[in-house]
C-alpha cells in the first residue's frame, strides 16, 4: 500500500470530500438560521366574544398553534349576528376585515359554528381567495366545496342529541313522555326529528318549538310524572332571554327531570347530558389547523367528528334520586358538595396520624423517662452503696491514727481522774476549789474532743442516699482536714489548709462530698509518703468565681504518668505500689458528676499533681 493513501484515497481526493462536507455544512447551518416566515390565522366566531364558551375554545385553539414552532400571528373577529341583524352584521364584519388586514396575507382561517362558516364561505373570495378553512359546526359543506382549492376541512360538533335522550331514559326507566324544548332562527327541525325518531317506540315525544316561552314553561310545568324533559336550545330574534337563561327557567318550572346538550346549561337545574366541551372542540380544531400549516392539504383531512361527554350535575342528581353508580364510566360530576371526611380526608388521615404518632412517642417518652428515673434511682442507690464501702475502706485505714487520736483524750481524763481521786483522798482537808474547777475542765475538753472524733468517723460510717442540702465546702474541707490529721501527723505529713474567704454555699450532700475530700488528701498523703520528711507537704486549697466553687489537693509528689492522667478517674485503675483497689477516685467523679459538677487532675509545673472539683453554687442564693 502507498504511504500517500489513507484507507485507499489519495490525499487529494480526501481534501475534496472535506471541502465539499463544510460547504453543505455551512449550508445547512445558514438555512436553519434564516427566520421561518410569519404565518397569520384568523378565527371567526359567530357570537359576541364574552359569550362564556368562546373565550374557553378560542384559548384552546390559540394554545395548540402557538406551540408549533412556527411564528404565528393569531387574530380572532366574532360576527355577532345574533345580536345585529342581517346582512348588516355580515357585510359591516367583511368591510372591517378587509380594511384591517389590507396588505397582509391570510394563510389560514377558523370558522367556528356553522354560521361563522357561511360567512366564510360568503365572503371569501373577497377577503382570503387563497387561504384553506378549518370549520367547527353540525353540518359540514357540500363535497363539492371541500375538495375545491385551497381546500376545506374541519370537525363536525357532535349534536348530542340522541347521546342525551339515550342516556336519560337508561336513568329513568319509567318514562313513557318526552318534552324536547327546541327553538332557534337556524334550526333543521325535519333533521332534529330523525335523529329523535328512533326513540319513539320507548316513549312519546312532544316537541315545543314555535310556542312563546310562557307556553313552553307551561307545557313543562304541567308535564306528567312519568315524563322528562331534553332541553336542547330556545332563542328566537327578539331581545328574549339568552339559551342559558332560558334552560333556568325551564328547570325550575319542571315538576320533572331536565336534561340538556350544551356544557353552558350544566348548574342551571338540568340534570345533566351528553354536552361537547369547548375546549374539546377548540383543541382539536387548533390540532387540523397545525397539520395544515405544516403542509398538508386540506383535501387529504377527513372530516371527522368530536365526542362527547357525560356530564351531570350533582345537586340534582340527588335531587332526583340518580346514584352515581348508574352514570355510564367516566362521566363528569360536578357541584359535589363533599362532606367533610371527602373534603379533608387527607387532611384527617394526615392530622389522625400525627396525633398517634405524637401519642406513641409521649407513651414512649413517658415510659423511657419513667425508666431512666428508675435507672437514675438505681444508679444512685448503687452509688451511695459503693461510696458507703469506700468510706468503710478509708476509715479502716485511718483506724490506727483515729485510736491514737482517741486514746490522747482518754489517756487524759483517766489522769484527771486520778488526780481529782488522789487529791480527795490524800488530804483531811478537802482540796481547794479552783484546783478541782480545772482538772474538771481538762476532763470536759477532753470529752469533748473525744466526742467529736467518734461525731466524724459515725457520719462517715453511716449509710445514706445522696441527698441535696445547702452545703459550704470549706466548712466539709474543715472537718475533712480534721479527720485525716492524726494519720498526717503519724505519717510525718505537713497538712496545709488555704480557703477563700466568703465561699457560697452549694446544694449537696455533706457526707459525700466530704467522702470526695477524705480520698483526694488520703491520696496525696500516699504520693508523698516515699519522700524524705522535709518533701512531704499536702496543701488544700479552695477558690470560687461567679458560678461556681473549686476545691483542689496539691501534693509534692512525683506527679501522675501524662498518658494516665484522664485514666486515674476509671474503675480498677490504681497507681498505688500495693492495697489500692482503684475505686476511690471512680467513685469520687461519679458523686461529682451527680453533684452537676467537674472534677479533674493535672501535672504541676514544679513537680507533684493536682486533683481538683468544683461544684455549681446555688443560684437562689443571694448575699
Amino acid at each position: 500500500m502507498s504511504k500517500s493513501t489513507i484507507s485507499g484515497f489519495p490525499p487529494r481526493r480526501l481534501w475534496r470530500i472535506a471541502t465539499l462536507t463544510l460547504a453543505l455544512a455551512t449550508y445547512v447551518c445558514a438555512a436553519e438560521a434564516q427566520p421561518q416566515p410569519r404565518r397569520t390565522v384568523l378565527v371567526v366566531h359567530w357570537s359576541p366574544e364574552e359569550f362564556p364558551i368562546n373565550p374557553r375554545r378560542d384559548a384552546a385553539i390559540r394554545e395548540v398553534l402557538l406551540a408549533s414552532p412556527e411564528t404565528i400571528d393569531y387574530f380572532a373577529e366574532y360576527l355577532e349576528s345574533d345580536r345585529f341583524t342581517e346582512p348588516q352584521a355580515s357585510k359591516s364584519l367583511r368591510d372591517y376585515i378587509q380594511e384591517k388586514y389590507q396588505g397582509r396575507r391570510i394563510d389560514l382561517v377558523i370558522a367556528v359554528t356553522d354560521v361563522a362558516l357561511q360567512f366564510v364561505l360568503q365572503y371569501r373570495n373577497d377577503l382570503f381567495p387563497l387561504a384553506p378553512i378549518v370549520f367547527a359546526g353540525f353540518f359540514p359543506p357540500p363535497a363539492e366545496i371541500r375538495q375545491a382549492d385551497p381546500g376545506i376541512t374541519g370537525a363536525v360538533m357532535a349534536e348530542g342529541y340522541e347521546e342525551t335522550l339515550a342516556l336519560a331514559l337508561r336513568l329513568h326507566p319509567s318514562t313513557t313522555q318526552v318534552f324536547v324544548v327546541a327553538k332557534w332562527p337556524e334550526l333543521r327541525f325535519d333533521s332534529l326529528q330523525a335523529d329523535l325518531r328512533a326513540f319513539e317506540p320507548r316513549a312519546r315525544i312532544k316537541y315545543l318549538t314555535e310556542e312563546p316561552l310562557s307556553d313552553v314553561l307551561k307545557a313543562v310545568r304541567a308535564a306528567p310524572p312519568d315524563s322528562l324533559v331534553l332541553f336542547i336550545r330556545y332563542a328566537d330574534d327578539s331581545r328574549g332571554p339568552t339559551n342559558d337563561e332560558a334552560a333556568r327557567m325551564v328547570a325550575e318550572a319542571a315538576a320533572v327531570p331536565v336534561y340538556g346538550v350544551a356544557e353552558s346549561n350544566i348548574g342551571s337545574g338540568v340534570v345533566g347530558g351528553a354536552v361537547l366541551s369547548p375546549e374539546t372542540v377548540g383543541k382539536r380544531v387548533g390540532e387540523i389547523a397545525r397539520r395544515i400549516l405544516h403542509g398538508a392539504r386540506p383535501q387529504d383531512i377527513p372530516i371527522e367528528k368530536t365526542v362527547v361527554t357525560p356530564t351531570f350535575d350533582w345537586r340534582q342528581l340527588r335531587r332526583w334520586g340518580v346514584a352515581e353508580s348508574a352514570l355510564p364510566a367516566g362521566s363528569i360530576v360536578r357541584f359535589r358538595e363533599f362532606s367533610v371526611w371527602e373534603r379533608y380526608r387527607t387532611g384527617i388521615i394526615v392530622t389522625a396520624s400525627v396525633l398517634v404518632l405524637q401519642s406513641v412517642l409521649i407513651a414512649s417518652l413517658v415510659f423511657e423517662r419513667r425508666r431512666r428515673r428508675l435507672a437514675e434511682v438505681e444508679s444512685r442507690r448503687h452509688l451511695a452503696a459503693m461510696a458507703h464501702l469506700d468510706r468503710r475502706a478509708a476509715m479502716g485505714e485511718l483506724a490506727t491514727s483515729l485510736a491514737h487520736e482517741l486514746n490522747q483524750p482518754l489517756n487524759a481524763i483517766l489522769q484527771n481522774a486520778g488526780v481529782a481521786k488522789m487529791l480527795l483522798s490524800a488530804n483531811a482537808v478537802p482540796p481547794e476549789l479552783g484546783e478541782m474547777a480545772d482538772i474538771i475542765n481538762d476532763i470536759r475538753k477532753d470529752d469533748i474532743r473525744a466526742s467529736e472524733v467518734i461525731r466524724r468517723m459515725r457520719g462517715l460510717l453511716q449509710k445514706h442516699e445522696l441527698e441535696s442540702h445547702p452545703v459550704n465546702l470549706n466548712e466539709v474541707a474543715q472537718e475533712t482536714v480534721a479527720i485525716v490529721g492524726p494519720d498526717a501527723r503519724s505519717r510525718d505529713v505537713r497538712l496545709e489548709m488555704d480557703l477563700a474567704d466568703g465561699v457560697r454555699s452549694i446544694m449537696g450532700d455533706r457526707v459525700h462530698l466530704q467522702q470526695v475530700i477524705l480520698n483526694l488528701l488520703i491520696n496525696a498523703m500516699d504520693a508523698v509518703g516515699s519522700l524524705p520528711p522535709e518533701r512531704r507537704h499536702v496543701r488544700l486549697w479552695s477558690t470560687q468565681s461567679q458560678d461556681e466553687v473549686r476545691l483542689a489537693v496539691t501534693d509534692s509528689g512525683t506527679g501522675i504518668p501524662a498518658d494516665r492522667i484522664s485514666a486515674i478517674f476509671e474503675p480498677f485503675y490504681t497507681t498505688k505500689d500495693a492495697g489500692g483497689m482503684g475505686m476511690g477516685l471512680a467513685i469520687s467523679r461519679s458523686i461529682i458528676e451527680a453533684h452537676a459538677g467537674r472534677i479533674a487532675a493535672e501535672n504541676n509545673a514544679d513537680g507533684g499533681a493536682t486533683v481538683w472539683f468544683s461544684v455549681p453554687i446555688r443560684l437562689d442564693q443571694t448575699e
